[in-house]
């Protein structure tokens, strides 16, 4: 198997009994696992807890964002590029969507900045794609015509980078996940929301379009385990490179609980990707 593979920072940053949002903490994990020679490199989650102005929209408990450090992107660029640590995928601000779905000018505004500063730090790293979530999950009603202008445009002017959306939830009324990424150039598939929504077999139509996988998986005996799915997690892998041939990046991204005692276990599951 040719294609890339490639791990979260976020949620293996419990790997070495760090929080997703330590950022110097999460470092020191990836330069653990890397040293092991079961990835290729990483895809660096960027972190709304780390924006000095406003805290999280999505997710997490606002008590995370106080006290959590707070980084710009050029500092993040500096630790990254101190570190030489291969950095293939960027995953972008999980509120971009939030705001793009917002009625306020304001709002507007800083989800169309936080796109081009995601993109400006993925070019600069020297990543391949950057990975992106579009719109707000609980909304019932938005003009997705204005993501598929202003997306766009603001990615044409980093040409280097596959600016990718994500097939994130929706409750766009007469809408899934699959009906709209389609709508974009560079997908991101992600097995668990296909799995939720019963869509995995659809994203073979467009499997020419799709640059990142995420693998979504439990650690269980040293293998990935995909919990509550049609479908297995080796199974839905064996199918995206042997049938649909796709030679694209794939990341891992755990899920359950993790801390250092499971790091052993975790290397031998990332070593059966690489057969």
């Amino acid at each position: 198997m040719d294609n890339l593979i490639l791990v979260s920072s976020a949620p293996m940053a419990k790997l070495g009994d760090r929080k997703y949002y330590d950022l110097l903490g999460t470092i020191e994990v990836m330069r653990k696992i890397y040293d092991e020679f079961v990835v290729d490199g990483f895809e660096l989650q960027l972190e709304p807890e780390w924006d000095r102005d406003n805290p999280p929209l999505t997710d997490v408990e606002f008590a995370d964002w106080t006290k959590t450090p707070k980084y710009v992107f050029k500092e993040i660029l500096e630790l990254l590029n101190k570190e030489k640590l291969p950095i293939i995928s960027v995953h972008a601000n999980r509120d971009i969507g939030v705001y793009l779905c917002s009625n306020q000018e304001r709002d507007l505004n800083k989800g169309k900045r936080l796109i081009y500063d995601s993109l400006f730090l993925s070019q600069n790293l020297g990543a391949k794609v950057c990975v992106f979530h579009l719109w707000d999950t609980w909304k019932t009603d938005f003009d997705i015509n204005f993501q598929k202008k202003v997306f766009p445009n603001i990615a044409a002017q980093f040409p280097k980078v596959k600016a990718s959306v994500e097939n994130i939830p929706t409750h766009l009324i007469e809408y899934t996940p699959f009906s709209l990424v389609r709508l974009f150039n560079y997908v991101t598939l992600d097995l668990r929301w296909a799995s939720m929504y019963n869509e995995l077999d659809m994203f073979e139509s467009i499997a020419e379009n799709i640059f990142n996988v995420h693998l979504r998986g439990r650690l269980e005996n040293d293998k990935w385990l995909l919990d509550h799915s049609s479908f297995g997690f080796y199974e839905a892998l064996d199918k995206i490179i042997t049938k649909w041939k796709y030679a694209g990046l794939l990341t891992v991204e755990p899920e359950g609980k993790m801390d250092s005692s499971h790091f052993k276990s975790f290397v031998k599951a990332m070593k059966t990707l690489k057969t």
